[in-house]
């Protein structure tokens, strides 16, 4: 009798194999998903699947203890086999990943490919955008080394200027007012569990958008006639090749030219130890350094809560069907000008940080 039933539930399975299979054969995309002109959205995907998998390698040895978390992301890094690449890969990949997404919804914005009825397409991939940052910094203090330990107690204490939600967040986030082992524990379950969930959850949204409504057209027709291929095998074959290709190139560049550095453990006692900010953050950390006092939280909450409301409601902002750059001037200028003012902090903080220091 249990045999027939574990035959009964193997058929079912074979049979639901065969029919998701079917499925994805039948399942047609256009053939210029996956082009020059649209690769930084695919190369994104790729980007993700490889912070997946290298964090996942890397969880097999952490230990989310202060004591063990140095040793053993040394270990996994310096004894295994490849350890070192593959912490490379994950390093490199989330920096990557937020410049290619960057592009992408530049070339979004520029050729009005954000417009209705593709609004919740753009949505998606600003909610995307901004959950990213979260996994990177809840990261930085899993080794456990004094950039990222100093540089957690910085964030924390710009999020605990935030006024009524602000203690707490930071009581939430590390159970008090010390960063210590609660806080390791927390910050790890939500970079291995909570936040890559949101980050599965938005990609199949944005996915499912996509889907649902359809690539944007060229702004200028083009002369050949739109057509579609398989998913499975063409798409898929087409997107395993540049997978290997992104996989193969950010290995080798990180296994003989761009090595990741280590660091030194955190040592708590040590406050003269002056965290330096990374690229993605410069900006943030002068809007910080402008607003102080009882502004602080103008340059950590409000100017940066804003930039991310706009960026969340342009598509019902510019209700306009024009998608040509030339007819779009008033708000490509806006747009210009708010980049140009993230870039002009950015260059202030770098010289700041960086080059006041090596002198």
């Amino acid at each position: 009798m249990k045999n027939s039933e574990n035959m009964s539930q193997g058929l079912l399975k074979l049979l639901a194999l065969d029919h998701a299979i079917d499925f994805l054969k039948n399942t047609t995309v256009s053939s210029d998903a996956l082009t020059w002109k649209r690769i930084c959205g695919s190369i994104a995907t790729v980007l993700v699947i490889l912070l997946f998998l290298s964090g996942a390698f890397m969880a097999l040895y952490y230990s989310p203890y202060p004591g063990a978390a140095y040793d053993s992301v040394q270990y996994a890094e310096f004894d295994l086999p490849f350890g070192d690449v593959i912490r490379g890969i994950h390093h490199w990949s989330w920096n990557l990943l937020l410049v290619v997404m960057l592009l992408h919804m530049t070339r979004t914005f520029f050729t009005g490919a954000y417009k209705p009825p593709r609004e919740m397409v753009w949505v998606s991939g600003v909610l995307l955008l901004l959950v990213v940052p979260l996994a990177i910094i809840t990261g930085d203090l899993l080794p456990w080394t004094q950039a990222g330990y100093w540089t957690t107690r910085v964030r924390v204490s710009i999020i605990s200027s935030v006024p009524v939600i602000g203690p707490f967040m930071v009581d939430l986030l590390q159970g008090g007012p010390r960063t210590g082992i609660v806080a390791l524990t927390r910050f790890y379950v939500l970079h291995v569990i909570f936040l890559p969930a949101g980050i599965i959850s938005l990609l199949a949204l944005h996915f499912y958008f996509l889907r649902l409504k359809g690539l944007a057209d060229p702004i200028t027709p083009s002369r050949s006639p739109k057509r579609n291929i398989a998913l499975l095998p063409d798409m898929v074959n087409r997107w395993l090749i540049l997978f290997i290709v992104v996989t193969l190139a950010i290995g080798i560049a990180t296994r003989f030219w761009f090595a990741v550095p280590y660091g030194d453990p955190a040592d708590p006692s040590d406050s003269r130890f002056v965290p330096k900010p990374e690229w993605w953050v410069l900006f943030l950390n002068q809007l910080v350094s402008i607003f102080k006092g009882p502004f602080t939280v103008v340059g950590s909450a409000v100017i940066p809560g804003a930039l991310a409301g706009l960026l969340l409601m342009l598509p019902f902002i510019s209700r306009s069907p024009e998608r040509r750059p030339v007819r779009r001037w008033k708000e490509i200028l806006v747009a210009m000008l708010i980049a140009a003012a993230i870039l002009g902090l950015s260059v202030m903080s770098w010289i700041e940080h960086f080059t006041s220091t090596a002198t």
